[in-house]
Protein backbone atom coordinates (compact mmCIF):
# COMPACT_ATOMS: atom_id res chain seq x y z
CA UNK A 1 0.00 0.00 0.00
CA UNK A 2 1.46 3.38 -1.06
CA UNK A 3 1.77 5.94 1.71
CA UNK A 4 0.05 9.27 1.10
CA UNK A 5 2.50 12.13 1.63
CA UNK A 6 1.62 14.43 4.50
CA UNK A 7 0.94 18.02 3.53
CA UNK A 8 2.88 20.37 5.79
CA UNK A 9 1.55 23.91 6.12
CA UNK A 10 4.08 26.59 5.20
CA UNK A 11 5.31 29.09 7.75
CA UNK A 12 3.32 32.31 7.75
CA UNK A 13 5.07 35.37 6.29
CA UNK A 14 5.44 38.38 8.58
CA UNK A 15 2.48 40.20 7.05
CA UNK A 16 0.21 37.15 7.40
CA UNK A 17 1.19 36.77 11.05
CA UNK A 18 0.34 40.43 11.63
CA UNK A 19 -3.02 40.06 9.85
CA UNK A 20 -3.83 36.98 11.94
CA UNK A 21 -2.84 38.80 15.13
CA UNK A 22 -5.06 41.77 14.39
CA UNK A 23 -7.91 39.55 13.22
CA UNK A 24 -7.80 37.42 16.35
CA UNK A 25 -7.77 40.50 18.59
CA UNK A 26 -11.39 41.17 17.62
CA UNK A 27 -10.69 44.91 17.58
CA UNK A 28 -11.30 45.38 13.85
CA UNK A 29 -13.71 44.24 11.17
CA UNK A 30 -12.17 46.06 8.21
CA UNK A 31 -8.58 45.51 7.07
CA UNK A 32 -6.52 47.21 4.36
CA UNK A 33 -4.04 44.80 2.80
CA UNK A 34 -1.55 46.70 0.63
CA UNK A 35 1.85 46.49 -1.02
CA UNK A 36 3.11 43.38 -2.79
CA UNK A 37 -0.36 41.94 -3.37
CA UNK A 38 0.32 40.46 -6.83
CA UNK A 39 2.91 37.94 -5.64
CA UNK A 40 2.98 34.22 -4.84
CA UNK A 41 2.70 33.09 -1.23
CA UNK A 42 3.59 29.73 0.43
CA UNK A 43 0.60 27.52 1.15
CA UNK A 44 2.31 24.16 1.78
CA UNK A 45 5.93 23.21 2.49
CA UNK A 46 7.98 20.22 1.33
CA UNK A 47 7.60 17.42 0.39
CA UNK A 48 4.67 18.80 -1.63
CA UNK A 49 5.35 22.55 -1.82
CA UNK A 50 2.58 24.79 -3.03
CA UNK A 51 2.46 28.52 -3.77
CA UNK A 52 -0.61 30.55 -4.65
CA UNK A 53 -1.72 34.07 -5.52
CA UNK A 54 -3.17 36.24 -2.76
CA UNK A 55 -6.83 35.22 -3.12
CA UNK A 56 -6.26 31.43 -3.04
CA UNK A 57 -3.58 31.89 -0.37
CA UNK A 58 -6.01 33.63 1.96
CA UNK A 59 -8.57 30.91 1.28
CA UNK A 60 -6.27 27.93 1.73
CA UNK A 61 -3.76 29.07 4.33
CA UNK A 62 -5.19 31.89 6.46
CA UNK A 63 -8.94 31.14 6.43
CA UNK A 64 -9.29 27.42 5.57
CA UNK A 65 -12.01 26.75 8.14
CA UNK A 66 -14.37 29.69 7.64
CA UNK A 67 -18.06 28.98 7.20
CA UNK A 68 -18.09 31.51 4.37
CA UNK A 69 -15.18 32.95 2.39
CA UNK A 70 -16.28 35.33 -0.35
CA UNK A 71 -14.31 37.23 -2.99
CA UNK A 72 -15.42 40.29 -4.91
CA UNK A 73 -13.99 42.32 -7.76
CA UNK A 74 -15.57 44.43 -10.48
CA UNK A 75 -14.78 41.91 -13.19
CA UNK A 76 -15.98 38.64 -11.65
CA UNK A 77 -18.54 39.94 -9.16
CA UNK A 78 -19.13 37.79 -6.08
CA UNK A 79 -17.37 34.39 -5.99
CA UNK A 80 -16.88 31.72 -3.33
CA UNK A 81 -13.94 29.73 -2.00
CA UNK A 82 -15.78 26.38 -2.34
CA UNK A 83 -18.92 25.08 -4.09
CA UNK A 84 -20.40 24.20 -0.68
CA UNK A 85 -20.15 27.84 0.41
CA UNK A 86 -21.88 28.96 -2.77
CA UNK A 87 -24.67 26.43 -2.26
CA UNK A 88 -25.26 27.58 1.29
CA UNK A 89 -25.29 31.25 0.22
CA UNK A 90 -27.85 30.60 -2.52
CA UNK A 91 -30.05 28.68 -0.11
CA UNK A 92 -30.13 31.77 2.09
CA UNK A 93 -30.53 33.98 -1.00
CA UNK A 94 -33.76 32.15 -1.89
CA UNK A 95 -35.20 33.15 1.49
CA UNK A 96 -34.01 36.73 0.91
CA UNK A 97 -35.79 36.78 -2.45
CA UNK A 98 -39.05 35.61 -0.90
CA UNK A 99 -38.91 38.46 1.64
CA UNK A 100 -37.72 41.21 -0.73
CA UNK A 101 -39.47 40.09 -3.90
CA UNK A 102 -36.21 39.71 -5.84
CA UNK A 103 -34.92 36.88 -8.05
CA UNK A 104 -31.22 36.81 -7.11
CA UNK A 105 -31.18 33.06 -6.33
CA UNK A 106 -32.09 32.42 -9.99
CA UNK A 107 -30.30 35.30 -11.74
CA UNK A 108 -27.31 35.53 -9.42
CA UNK A 109 -26.44 38.27 -6.92
CA UNK A 110 -25.89 41.81 -8.28
CA UNK A 111 -22.50 42.37 -9.91
CA UNK A 112 -22.53 46.12 -9.22
CA UNK A 113 -20.97 46.68 -5.81
CA UNK A 114 -23.43 49.25 -4.44
CA UNK A 115 -26.35 47.01 -5.45
CA UNK A 116 -24.70 44.03 -3.79
CA UNK A 117 -24.02 45.83 -0.50
CA UNK A 118 -27.57 45.55 0.97
CA UNK A 119 -27.56 41.82 0.22
CA UNK A 120 -24.16 41.37 1.85
CA UNK A 121 -25.18 43.35 4.90
CA UNK A 122 -28.20 41.10 5.50
CA UNK A 123 -26.05 38.01 4.96
CA UNK A 124 -23.43 39.29 7.40
CA UNK A 125 -26.08 39.78 10.09
CA UNK A 126 -27.44 36.30 9.40
CA UNK A 127 -23.98 34.81 9.84
CA UNK A 128 -23.51 36.56 13.19
CA UNK A 129 -26.57 34.66 14.44
CA UNK A 130 -25.03 31.24 13.74
CA UNK A 131 -24.45 29.24 16.91
CA UNK A 132 -22.88 26.05 15.55
CA UNK A 133 -19.24 25.48 14.65
CA UNK A 134 -19.84 26.49 11.02
CA UNK A 135 -19.68 30.20 11.63
CA UNK A 136 -17.38 33.04 10.72
CA UNK A 137 -17.33 35.01 7.47
CA UNK A 138 -14.59 36.76 5.50
CA UNK A 139 -15.16 38.98 2.45
CA UNK A 140 -12.08 39.81 0.37
CA UNK A 141 -12.49 42.78 -1.96
CA UNK A 142 -9.85 42.89 -4.69
CA UNK A 143 -8.86 46.12 -6.47
CA UNK A 144 -10.58 48.13 -3.75
CA UNK A 145 -9.22 51.39 -5.20
CA UNK A 146 -11.68 50.99 -8.10
CA UNK A 147 -14.62 51.06 -5.67
CA UNK A 148 -13.60 53.79 -3.20
CA UNK A 149 -10.88 55.74 -5.03
CA UNK A 150 -9.05 58.74 -3.63
CA UNK A 151 -10.83 61.85 -4.85
CA UNK A 152 -11.96 65.28 -3.80
CA UNK A 153 -15.34 65.42 -2.09
CA UNK A 154 -16.97 67.34 -4.92
CA UNK A 155 -15.67 64.82 -7.48
CA UNK A 156 -16.93 61.68 -5.75
CA UNK A 157 -19.80 59.88 -7.48
CA UNK A 158 -22.93 58.78 -5.63
CA UNK A 159 -21.97 55.10 -5.94
CA UNK A 160 -18.53 55.81 -4.48
CA UNK A 161 -20.08 57.67 -1.55
CA UNK A 162 -22.48 54.82 -0.86
CA UNK A 163 -19.64 52.28 -0.97
CA UNK A 164 -17.47 54.41 1.32
CA UNK A 165 -20.16 55.03 3.92
CA UNK A 166 -21.16 51.34 3.93
CA UNK A 167 -17.59 50.15 4.44
CA UNK A 168 -17.02 52.65 7.26
CA UNK A 169 -20.25 51.58 8.96
CA UNK A 170 -19.15 47.94 8.73
CA UNK A 171 -15.79 48.89 10.23
CA UNK A 172 -17.52 50.44 13.25
CA UNK A 173 -20.27 47.79 13.59
CA UNK A 174 -20.20 46.01 16.98
CA UNK A 175 -22.34 43.19 15.52
CA UNK A 176 -19.62 42.35 12.99
CA UNK A 177 -16.90 42.65 15.66
CA UNK A 178 -18.60 40.10 17.91
CA UNK A 179 -19.94 37.92 15.10
CA UNK A 180 -16.56 36.97 13.61
CA UNK A 181 -17.30 38.78 10.34
CA UNK A 182 -14.49 40.67 8.63
CA UNK A 183 -13.81 42.46 5.37
CA UNK A 184 -10.38 42.68 3.72
CA UNK A 185 -9.74 45.36 1.09
CA UNK A 186 -6.73 44.53 -1.10
CA UNK A 187 -4.96 47.33 -2.95
CA UNK A 188 -1.42 47.87 -4.16
CA UNK A 189 -1.17 51.49 -3.02
CA UNK A 190 -2.94 52.91 0.01
CA UNK A 191 -2.91 56.43 -1.38
CA UNK A 192 -5.27 55.31 -4.14
CA UNK A 193 -8.00 54.72 -1.54
CA UNK A 194 -10.28 57.40 -0.18
CA UNK A 195 -8.70 59.37 2.67
CA UNK A 196 -11.64 58.67 5.01
CA UNK A 197 -10.81 54.97 4.91
CA UNK A 198 -7.13 55.58 5.65
CA UNK A 199 -7.85 57.88 8.59
CA UNK A 200 -10.62 55.90 10.25
CA UNK A 201 -9.54 54.42 13.61
CA UNK A 202 -11.67 51.31 13.08
CA UNK A 203 -9.68 50.31 9.97
CA UNK A 204 -6.49 48.24 10.37
CA UNK A 205 -3.62 48.32 7.86
CA UNK A 206 -1.28 45.46 6.98
CA UNK A 207 1.57 45.93 4.50
CA UNK A 208 2.87 43.07 2.36
CA UNK A 209 6.58 43.65 1.78
CA UNK A 210 8.66 42.04 -0.93
CA UNK A 211 10.03 38.64 0.14
CA UNK A 212 12.97 38.49 2.52
CA UNK A 213 16.19 36.58 1.87
CA UNK A 214 14.85 33.66 3.92
CA UNK A 215 11.58 33.59 1.96
CA UNK A 216 13.41 33.69 -1.37
CA UNK A 217 15.72 30.90 -0.25
CA UNK A 218 12.79 28.73 0.83
CA UNK A 219 11.02 29.34 -2.49
CA UNK A 220 14.04 28.44 -4.64
CA UNK A 221 14.92 25.41 -2.51
CA UNK A 222 11.34 24.08 -2.29
CA UNK A 223 11.36 22.32 -5.68
CA UNK A 224 8.37 24.38 -6.83
CA UNK A 225 10.27 25.64 -9.89
CA UNK A 226 11.08 22.09 -11.05
CA UNK A 227 7.38 21.57 -11.70
CA UNK A 228 7.45 24.16 -14.45
CA UNK A 229 9.25 21.94 -16.96
CA UNK A 230 9.70 18.22 -17.59
CA UNK A 231 13.04 18.62 -19.36
CA UNK A 232 15.29 20.30 -16.81
CA UNK A 233 15.78 20.94 -13.12
CA UNK A 234 16.97 24.10 -11.47
CA UNK A 235 19.94 22.35 -9.83
CA UNK A 236 21.18 20.93 -13.14
CA UNK A 237 20.79 24.12 -15.13
CA UNK A 238 22.07 26.70 -12.62
CA UNK A 239 25.68 27.71 -12.04
CA UNK A 240 24.60 29.32 -8.77
CA UNK A 241 23.73 27.69 -5.47
CA UNK A 242 20.35 28.21 -3.85
CA UNK A 243 21.82 30.72 -1.40
CA UNK A 244 23.52 32.68 -4.21
CA UNK A 245 20.34 32.77 -6.28
CA UNK A 246 18.35 33.98 -3.30
CA UNK A 247 20.88 36.71 -2.57
CA UNK A 248 21.10 37.87 -6.19
CA UNK A 249 17.31 38.12 -6.59
CA UNK A 250 16.80 40.68 -3.82
CA UNK A 251 14.15 43.22 -4.74
CA UNK A 252 12.11 40.77 -6.81
CA UNK A 253 8.73 39.27 -5.85
CA UNK A 254 8.52 35.47 -5.92
CA UNK A 255 6.37 35.70 -9.03
CA UNK A 256 9.11 37.59 -10.86
CA UNK A 257 11.73 35.08 -9.65
CA UNK A 258 9.56 32.29 -11.03
CA UNK A 259 9.27 34.08 -14.37
CA UNK A 260 13.01 34.77 -14.52
CA UNK A 261 14.08 31.21 -13.76
CA UNK A 262 11.27 29.51 -15.68
CA UNK A 263 12.27 31.38 -18.84
CA UNK A 264 15.77 29.96 -18.57
CA UNK A 265 14.59 26.44 -17.73
CA UNK A 266 12.14 26.27 -20.62
CA UNK A 267 14.66 27.66 -23.10
CA UNK A 268 17.55 25.47 -21.97
CA UNK A 269 19.58 28.52 -20.95
CA UNK A 270 22.24 28.46 -18.26
CA UNK A 271 21.38 30.35 -15.09
CA UNK A 272 24.59 32.22 -14.34
CA UNK A 273 25.42 35.53 -12.63
CA UNK A 274 25.16 37.52 -15.88
CA UNK A 275 21.72 36.09 -16.71
CA UNK A 276 20.33 36.74 -13.23
CA UNK A 277 21.79 40.27 -13.02
CA UNK A 278 20.50 41.32 -16.43
CA UNK A 279 17.09 39.76 -15.92
CA UNK A 280 16.67 41.17 -12.43
CA UNK A 281 17.44 44.69 -13.54
CA UNK A 282 15.06 44.45 -16.47
CA UNK A 283 12.25 43.13 -14.26
CA UNK A 284 12.76 45.80 -11.60
CA UNK A 285 12.88 48.59 -14.17
CA UNK A 286 9.70 47.20 -15.76
CA UNK A 287 7.97 46.91 -12.37
CA UNK A 288 8.90 50.48 -11.47
CA UNK A 289 7.76 51.80 -14.84
CA UNK A 290 11.32 52.32 -16.12
CA UNK A 291 11.58 55.24 -13.71
CA UNK A 292 14.58 53.75 -11.97
CA UNK A 293 17.87 52.77 -13.56
CA UNK A 294 20.64 50.54 -12.29
CA UNK A 295 24.21 51.73 -12.59
CA UNK A 296 27.09 49.30 -12.27
CA UNK A 297 30.03 50.26 -10.06
CA UNK A 298 32.82 50.63 -12.61
CA UNK A 299 35.89 48.52 -12.02
CA UNK A 300 39.03 50.49 -11.28
CA UNK A 301 37.23 53.76 -10.64
CA UNK A 302 37.73 55.41 -7.27
CA UNK A 303 37.72 58.77 -5.55
CA UNK A 304 41.34 59.14 -6.65
CA UNK A 305 39.93 59.96 -10.10
CA UNK A 306 38.39 63.13 -8.70
CA UNK A 307 40.29 66.41 -8.82
CA UNK A 308 39.96 68.92 -5.94
CA UNK A 309 37.13 68.44 -3.36
CA UNK A 310 39.71 67.10 -0.88
CA UNK A 311 37.53 67.39 2.25
CA UNK A 312 34.49 65.88 0.53
CA UNK A 313 36.55 62.96 -0.79
CA UNK A 314 37.99 62.28 2.66
CA UNK A 315 34.52 62.16 4.25
CA UNK A 316 33.07 59.95 1.52
CA UNK A 317 36.06 57.63 1.73
CA UNK A 318 35.35 57.18 5.45
CA UNK A 319 31.73 56.41 4.63
CA UNK A 320 32.77 53.87 1.96
CA UNK A 321 35.01 52.10 4.51
CA UNK A 322 32.15 51.87 7.00
CA UNK A 323 29.92 50.35 4.30
CA UNK A 324 32.51 47.79 3.21
CA UNK A 325 33.18 46.81 6.82
CA UNK A 326 29.47 46.46 7.61
CA UNK A 327 29.42 49.11 10.35
CA UNK A 328 25.71 49.69 9.74
CA UNK A 329 24.94 51.31 13.10
CA UNK A 330 26.97 54.43 12.28
CA UNK A 331 26.25 54.80 8.55
CA UNK A 332 24.37 57.93 7.56
CA UNK A 333 20.79 57.55 6.37
CA UNK A 334 21.28 60.06 3.57
CA UNK A 335 23.90 62.39 2.11
CA UNK A 336 23.02 65.73 0.51
CA UNK A 337 25.47 66.82 -2.20
CA UNK A 338 24.73 70.39 -3.32
CA UNK A 339 26.81 72.49 -5.68
CA UNK A 340 26.60 74.78 -8.67
CA UNK A 341 25.98 73.39 -12.15
CA UNK A 342 28.94 71.50 -13.63
CA UNK A 343 30.87 71.10 -10.39
CA UNK A 344 31.04 67.28 -10.75
CA UNK A 345 28.37 65.95 -8.39
CA UNK A 346 27.36 62.95 -10.52
CA UNK A 347 30.92 61.87 -11.29
CA UNK A 348 31.94 62.13 -7.65
CA UNK A 349 29.07 59.90 -6.58
CA UNK A 350 29.85 57.38 -9.35
CA UNK A 351 33.40 57.10 -8.03
CA UNK A 352 32.16 56.86 -4.44
CA UNK A 353 29.75 54.05 -5.36
CA UNK A 354 32.58 52.14 -7.03
CA UNK A 355 34.63 52.34 -3.84
CA UNK A 356 31.64 51.04 -1.84
CA UNK A 357 31.11 48.12 -4.23
CA UNK A 358 27.32 48.39 -3.89
CA UNK A 359 24.70 48.42 -6.63
CA UNK A 360 23.42 51.89 -7.48
CA UNK A 361 19.79 52.64 -8.21
CA UNK A 362 19.18 55.98 -9.86
CA UNK A 363 15.75 57.44 -9.23
CA UNK A 364 14.26 59.51 -12.03
CA UNK A 365 11.32 61.89 -12.29
CA UNK A 366 8.33 59.62 -11.67
CA UNK A 367 5.47 62.09 -11.56
CA UNK A 368 2.65 61.35 -14.00
CA UNK A 369 -0.26 63.33 -15.35
CA UNK A 370 -2.58 60.34 -14.77
CA UNK A 371 -4.64 60.25 -11.59
CA UNK A 372 -3.12 57.93 -8.99
CA UNK A 373 -0.16 56.92 -11.17
CA UNK A 374 2.38 59.06 -9.31
CA UNK A 375 1.59 57.54 -5.92
CA UNK A 376 1.46 54.01 -7.39
CA UNK A 377 4.88 54.38 -8.97
CA UNK A 378 6.34 55.88 -5.82
CA UNK A 379 4.96 53.04 -3.69
CA UNK A 380 6.47 50.43 -6.02
CA UNK A 381 9.83 52.20 -6.03
CA UNK A 382 10.01 52.47 -2.23
CA UNK A 383 8.83 48.86 -1.80
CA UNK A 384 11.58 47.69 -4.16
CA UNK A 385 14.30 49.80 -2.53
CA UNK A 386 13.30 48.51 0.90
CA UNK A 387 13.83 44.92 -0.30
CA UNK A 388 16.96 45.52 -2.37
CA UNK A 389 19.41 46.55 0.34
CA UNK A 390 22.22 47.06 0.74
CA UNK A 391 21.94 49.61 -2.05
CA UNK A 392 22.86 53.20 -2.86
CA UNK A 393 19.93 55.27 -4.09
CA UNK A 394 20.94 58.30 -6.13
CA UNK A 395 18.48 61.14 -6.71
CA UNK A 396 19.52 63.89 -9.12
CA UNK A 397 17.64 67.20 -9.12
CA UNK A 398 16.45 66.20 -5.67
CA UNK A 399 14.56 69.44 -5.03
CA UNK A 400 12.21 68.58 -7.91
CA UNK A 401 11.93 64.83 -7.24
CA UNK A 402 11.12 64.96 -3.53
CA UNK A 403 8.73 67.90 -3.72
CA UNK A 404 7.43 69.55 -0.56
CA UNK A 405 4.36 69.89 1.61
CA UNK A 406 2.65 72.22 -0.85
CA UNK A 407 -0.39 70.74 -2.58
CA UNK A 408 -1.45 73.73 -4.62
CA UNK A 409 -3.11 72.80 -7.89
CA UNK A 410 -2.39 69.07 -7.85
CA UNK A 411 -5.13 67.65 -5.59
CA UNK A 412 -2.61 66.97 -2.82
CA UNK A 413 -0.28 64.76 -4.88
CA UNK A 414 2.85 66.76 -3.97
CA UNK A 415 2.14 66.63 -0.26
CA UNK A 416 1.41 62.88 -0.35
CA UNK A 417 4.59 62.17 -2.32
CA UNK A 418 6.63 64.28 0.07
CA UNK A 419 5.08 62.60 3.12
CA UNK A 420 5.87 59.13 1.77
CA UNK A 421 9.50 60.05 1.08
CA UNK A 422 9.88 61.69 4.49
CA UNK A 423 8.45 58.66 6.27
CA UNK A 424 10.68 56.24 4.36
CA UNK A 425 13.84 58.28 4.87
CA UNK A 426 13.05 58.64 8.55
CA UNK A 427 12.81 54.86 9.07
CA UNK A 428 15.89 54.15 11.20
CA UNK A 429 15.47 50.37 10.75
CA UNK A 430 16.78 50.83 7.19
CA UNK A 431 20.06 52.41 8.33
CA UNK A 432 22.93 50.57 6.71
CA UNK A 433 20.67 48.88 4.14
CA UNK A 434 19.96 51.99 2.09
CA UNK A 435 22.19 55.00 1.58
CA UNK A 436 20.31 57.81 -0.14
CA UNK A 437 22.35 60.44 -1.97
CA UNK A 438 20.53 63.57 -3.09
CA UNK A 439 22.21 65.88 -5.59
CA UNK A 440 20.93 69.35 -6.34
CA UNK A 441 22.11 72.81 -7.33
CA UNK A 442 19.32 74.36 -5.22
CA UNK A 443 19.32 72.77 -1.76
CA UNK A 444 17.43 75.83 -0.53
CA UNK A 445 14.36 74.56 -2.41
CA UNK A 446 14.34 71.26 -0.54
CA UNK A 447 11.95 70.99 2.40
CA UNK A 448 13.61 71.49 5.77
CA UNK A 449 12.06 68.21 6.95
CA UNK A 450 14.31 66.26 4.58
CA UNK A 451 17.49 68.12 5.55
CA UNK A 452 17.23 67.36 9.25
CA UNK A 453 19.48 64.89 11.07
CA UNK A 454 18.39 61.29 10.45
CA UNK A 455 17.46 61.96 6.83
CA UNK A 456 19.87 64.08 4.79
CA UNK A 457 21.69 65.33 7.85
CA UNK A 458 25.14 64.98 6.26
CA UNK A 459 25.57 67.73 3.65
CA UNK A 460 28.79 67.62 1.61
CA UNK A 461 28.81 70.63 -0.76
CA UNK A 462 31.06 70.83 -3.80
CA UNK A 463 32.70 74.00 -5.11
CA UNK A 464 34.69 75.03 -8.19
CA UNK A 465 38.49 75.31 -8.08
CA UNK A 466 39.58 77.82 -5.44
CA UNK A 467 43.18 78.57 -6.46
CA UNK A 468 45.82 77.99 -9.13
CA UNK A 469 46.88 74.63 -7.70
CA UNK A 470 43.32 73.30 -7.92
CA UNK A 471 42.91 74.62 -11.47
CA UNK A 472 46.10 72.83 -12.53
CA UNK A 473 44.90 69.67 -10.76
CA UNK A 474 41.61 69.84 -12.65
CA UNK A 475 43.33 70.16 -16.00
CA UNK A 476 45.77 67.36 -15.20
CA UNK A 477 43.11 64.89 -14.06
CA UNK A 478 40.66 65.62 -16.88
CA UNK A 479 43.47 65.42 -19.50
CA UNK A 480 44.58 62.07 -18.03
CA UNK A 481 41.02 60.71 -18.33
CA UNK A 482 41.13 61.63 -22.04
CA UNK A 483 44.58 60.07 -22.52
CA UNK A 484 45.87 63.52 -23.40
CA UNK A 485 49.36 64.39 -22.09
CA UNK A 486 49.90 67.94 -20.86
CA UNK A 487 53.47 69.18 -21.22
CA UNK A 488 55.10 71.61 -18.81
CA UNK A 489 54.49 74.67 -21.08
CA UNK A 490 50.74 73.92 -21.10
CA UNK A 491 50.64 73.44 -17.32
CA UNK A 492 52.51 76.72 -16.81
CA UNK A 493 50.06 78.50 -19.11
CA UNK A 494 47.10 77.08 -17.20
CA UNK A 495 48.54 78.21 -13.88
CA UNK A 496 49.29 81.72 -15.10
CA UNK A 497 46.27 82.37 -17.32
CA UNK A 498 43.51 80.44 -15.57
CA UNK A 499 44.71 80.06 -11.97
CA UNK A 500 42.40 82.76 -10.62
CA UNK A 501 39.22 81.57 -12.35
CA UNK A 502 36.64 79.46 -10.43
CA UNK A 503 36.53 76.66 -13.00
CA UNK A 504 34.61 73.41 -12.72
CA UNK A 505 35.30 70.01 -14.20
CA UNK A 506 32.78 70.60 -16.98
CA UNK A 507 34.47 73.91 -17.85
CA UNK A 508 37.88 72.25 -18.11
CA UNK A 509 36.52 69.34 -20.13
CA UNK A 510 34.92 71.77 -22.61
CA UNK A 511 38.18 73.72 -23.02
CA UNK A 512 40.26 70.57 -23.55
CA UNK A 513 37.81 69.07 -26.05
CA UNK A 514 37.88 72.25 -28.13
CA UNK A 515 41.67 72.45 -27.92
CA UNK A 516 41.96 68.81 -28.97
CA UNK A 517 39.57 69.45 -31.85
CA UNK A 518 41.98 72.07 -33.22
CA UNK A 519 44.87 69.61 -32.87
CA UNK A 520 42.96 66.87 -34.71
CA UNK A 521 42.02 69.23 -37.53
CA UNK A 522 45.69 70.14 -37.83
CA UNK A 523 46.65 66.46 -38.11
CA UNK A 524 48.03 66.14 -34.54
CA UNK A 525 45.59 63.67 -32.96
CA UNK A 526 47.48 63.07 -29.70
CA UNK A 527 49.71 66.13 -29.59
CA UNK A 528 48.17 69.18 -27.95
CA UNK A 529 50.15 72.33 -28.71
CA UNK A 530 50.21 75.45 -26.58
CA UNK A 531 48.58 77.37 -29.40
CA UNK A 532 45.64 74.93 -29.43
CA UNK A 533 44.99 75.51 -25.72
CA UNK A 534 45.44 79.28 -25.98
CA UNK A 535 42.89 79.54 -28.80
CA UNK A 536 40.39 77.36 -26.92
CA UNK A 537 40.75 79.46 -23.76
CA UNK A 538 40.47 82.77 -25.62
CA UNK A 539 37.32 81.60 -27.40
CA UNK A 540 35.66 80.03 -24.32
CA UNK A 541 32.63 81.86 -22.92
CA UNK A 542 30.62 80.47 -20.01
CA UNK A 543 26.97 81.11 -20.98
CA UNK A 544 25.65 80.64 -17.43
CA UNK A 545 24.36 83.66 -15.53
CA UNK A 546 26.90 84.71 -12.90
CA UNK A 547 24.12 85.66 -10.49
CA UNK A 548 22.60 82.20 -10.85
CA UNK A 549 25.95 80.55 -10.13
CA UNK A 550 26.44 82.81 -7.12
CA UNK A 551 22.99 81.91 -5.81
CA UNK A 552 23.70 78.19 -6.20
CA UNK A 553 27.06 78.53 -4.44
CA UNK A 554 25.60 80.48 -1.51
CA UNK A 555 22.79 77.93 -1.18
CA UNK A 556 25.41 75.15 -0.97
CA UNK A 557 27.37 77.06 1.67
CA UNK A 558 24.29 77.64 3.83
CA UNK A 559 23.26 73.96 3.55
CA UNK A 560 26.70 72.65 4.60
CA UNK A 561 26.75 70.53 7.79
CA UNK A 562 30.52 70.72 8.55
CA UNK A 563 32.90 73.70 8.25
CA UNK A 564 35.67 71.42 7.00
CA UNK A 565 33.82 71.00 3.69
CA UNK A 566 33.79 74.74 2.98
CA UNK A 567 36.40 76.71 1.04
CA UNK A 568 38.68 78.70 3.34
CA UNK A 569 37.04 82.03 2.59
CA UNK A 570 33.68 80.76 3.89
CA UNK A 571 34.78 78.79 6.97
CA UNK A 572 34.75 81.63 9.47
CA UNK A 573 32.17 83.80 7.72
CA UNK A 574 29.24 85.08 9.72
CA UNK A 575 26.12 83.16 8.68
CA UNK A 576 24.04 86.31 8.80
CA UNK A 577 26.36 87.82 6.20
CA UNK A 578 26.16 84.66 4.08
CA UNK A 579 22.38 84.86 4.26
CA UNK A 580 22.49 88.46 3.03
CA UNK A 581 24.67 87.42 0.08
CA UNK A 582 22.20 84.65 -0.75
CA UNK A 583 19.22 87.02 -0.53
CA UNK A 584 21.02 89.56 -2.72
CA UNK A 585 21.70 86.97 -5.43
CA UNK A 586 18.10 85.83 -5.28
CA UNK A 587 16.78 89.35 -5.68
CA UNK A 588 19.02 89.91 -8.71
CA UNK A 589 17.50 86.84 -10.36
CA UNK A 590 13.96 87.74 -9.25
CA UNK A 591 13.48 84.13 -8.23
CA UNK A 592 12.10 82.27 -5.27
Amino acid sequence: MTAVPTVSRATLPVWATELARQWNSGAHSLFLLHGNIHDLFPVAAAPTPDYAALGPYLSQRLFPHRAQLLHYDLGAGLTFATPAMQTRFFEWLKIYDEVEGTTFHRDGPPRVFVQLLPVLRRFFLRMTEEKDEARGLTLIVHFAEKLVPASEENQTSQDERVALVTLLSWAASPELHHGDVGVILATETLSELHADLLQNPHVARVRIDLPTLEERTAFIASGWLDRLTDTATLAAQSDLSTDELARRTSGLPLLRIEQLLATALRNNQRINPAYVSTGKRRLIEDYCGELVRFKDPKAGRSLDDIATHAAAKARLRELAWLIREGKTAVIERGVLVPGRIGVGKSYLIDCFASECGLPVLELGQFRSKWVGETERQQARILLTIRALGPVIVVVDEADAVFGNRSADGDSGVSSRVFAAFAAHLGDSSLRGRELWIAMTSRPDLMAIDLKRQGRFGLCVPLFPAQNADEVVELFTVVARSQNLPLGEPLVAYVREKLGSRPLTGSDVEAVLVRARERAVLAGRDDQLALDDLQNAVDAFIDPLDENLLQLQEMAAVLACSDRRFLPERYRESDRAGLRLSYDHARRLLRTD
